[in-house]
């Protein structure tokens, strides 16, 4: 008898997978006797044979201040929330398959992607590359008239070369609440005093003096956005910041909540990948039961009409979840998630370690800098990331071992092709911030060059493609790497996220910011670098 997947198997496989890291990529006990925990996420793809694969999971808790974002320069992580590094190195792993794809001819063939047919791929406006035409030109460089025609055909791009197999889920475990709206009532309740706080009225506009119709003197001062880190907790449906302490540099990284509110819409997939992938979107959010709260979960995720804050989508978006819609805007549509429960907590969840010091007993030695006085737990510092080894070989199955529960539980075998990491501060341990050799496998930069790299393979005609895989990927390539306005006429990439293909991905995006996350104020600064 075949046992249904429950959260409880997703939540434990990638519990063990963690539990296979070294320790030195563990939270520690302080020499002063404080117990440090972390938030762990981790990816799970489900077979059509209910056969769990862990791809990816990530701890930490931290972001890069916006104020380093121009110094990052591809190389820094700007969000290393656990949720948030998982997602990432879970397009490192969906690239590092495109890349065996490309690489093992006909015979390749990977459990989680597949080849897209010729009639799958639309590209309306493909044949003008062959013509000399603005094929992948920065759409936002063009004439109000040349951006009206391409408005037409811009968001019918959808020639990605792969797809997530149809009879794969994904589901996602996170062993706490995701930061941000989803949140709010237990931040709330965990509060001595759950009063409302008094929201501040934002200074009135001024009302001009005259009636004239001419231009001011000059331009209007655009106050400095501000987005609510966990402040004004009685203000819910909003779109927040990541929280943090009030000494803290400021940050305009998006919450938890609000991220993978808008990953319904934009899938799980990056700028990059989503050059070489069609849209894969998540089934299921698995928290412990201990972090969920149903009303917070339906407001920050659900589009059910008076429940949920993407509600407004289903009446206001000019696209929809029907198949002949998302045909014509690039693969896009609303995919909400569920939101499931498990009893199982891991080790270094908040709630564990509070527990295991408690019982420890110890003498603490308080120290009044690093703001532990009179505590007996603190957050590490560290982030960790890792992905499961690619596709190597021409069978339809990674290297693993299955255990014996049922349904059996696939754990992706350690290679050398795994991925580890340990990062500090956005930066690979042990590496000055902001040098190149100290980029996450997940960085802007290595995603972009490993994406340039696989388009570059299948214009090469890697993997056996089509004509019409060839054809995709030579427009693919040009949005990857040609000339651009960057040092040594390299594509900059902020020119790659404007390219036209990308265009059906912007558009939803600017629809869910628009209706459903009002408020949002993009993280800028980190565009101007090259590969």
């Amino acid at each position: 008898m075949t046992v249904a997947v429950t959260p409880d198997l997703i939540a434990s496989l990638v519990q063990k997978e963690y539990d296979a890291l070294p320790a030195k990529r563990k939270p520690a006990v302080r020499d002063n006797g404080i117990h440090e925990w972390v938030p762990l996420s981790g990816i799970v793809a489900q077979g059509k044979d209910d056969r769990l694969y862990c791809l990816s999971l990530a701890t930490g808790m931290k972001c890069l201040p916006s104020s380093k974002l121009p110094q990052a320069q591809g190389n820094v992580l700007h969000d290393w929330h656990a949720e948030i590094l998982a997602i990432r190195a879970f397009n490192r792993f969906l690239l590092e398959e495109c890349r065996q794809l490309a690489l093992g001819g006909p015979s390749m063939t990977s459990p989680f992607l597949r080849r897209r047919t010729a009639e799958e791929m639309i590209s309306p406006s493909s044949d003008r590359s062959s013509s000399g035409g603005r094929d992948c030109e920065n759409v936002n460089n063009s004439s109000s008239s040349e951006r009206e025609r391409e408005s037409e055909t811009c968001n019918y791009w959808h020639a990605q070369p792969f797809a997530w197999r149809e009879d794969v889920a994904l589901h996602m475990y996170c062993s706490e609440a995701p930061c941000g709206d989803a949140s709010m009532e237990l931040t709330m309740a965990a509060q001595t005093d759950a009063s409302p706080w008094e929201i501040p009225i934002p200074p009135a506009s001024p009302v001009p003096l005259s009636s004239s119709s001419s231009p001011p003197a000059g331009p209007t001062p655009t106050p400095t956005p501000t987005l609510p880190g966990r402040a004004y907790f009685s203000l819910l449906g909003a779109v927040r910041r990541k929280p943090s302490r009030g000494d803290a540099p400021p940050t305009l990284s998006k919450s938890c909540s609000d991220k993978l509110a808008l990953k319904q819409c934009t899938s799980l997939l990056s700028s990059t990948t989503s050059l070489l992938v069609s849209p894969a979107y998540l089934r299921a959010l698995i928290l412990p039961a201990a972090q969920y709260d149903e009303v917070g979960c339906r407001r920050a995720f659900s589009d059910v009409v008076g429940e949920g804050r993407m509600a407004s989508l289903k009446t206001n978006r000019t696209w929809s979840s029907t198949t002949t819609a998302a045909a014509i805007t690039g693969g896009y549509e609303f995919h909400p998630f569920e939101v499931r429960t498990t009893d199982l907590e891991f080790k270094f969840s908040r709630r564990e370690v509070a527990r295991r010091a408690a019982a420890a007993a110890t003498t603490i030695t308080t120290n009044t800098t690093d703001g532990t006085k009179g505590k007996t737990t603190a957050a590490s510092n560290l982030a960790v990331a890792w992905t499961a080894a690619p596709t190597s070989s021409s069978t339809s199955s990674p290297s693993s071992t299955t255990t014996t529960t049922t349904p059996p539980i696939r754990i992706a075998t350690r290679t050398a092709k795994a991925l580890e990491e340990a990062t500090l501060g956005g930066t690979l341990q042990g590496r000055r911030k902001f040098d190149a050799r100290g980029a996450s496998f997940a960085s802007r930069r290595r995603l972009w060059g490993l994406a340039a790299e696989v388009a570059r393979l299948l214009v090469l005609g890697g993997g056996g493609a089509s004509s019409s895989s060839t054809s995709a990927a030579v427009e693919i390539e040009r949005a990857l790497m040609s000339v651009g306005a960057g040092a040594g006429n390299g594509r900059m990439y902020g020119e790659v996220k404007q390219c036209r293909l990308l265009a059906p991905r912007r558009r939803i995006k600017e629809d869910v910011r628009r209706e459903a996350l009002r408020g949002w104020v993009r993280n800028e600064g980190d565009d101007g670098f090259s590969l």
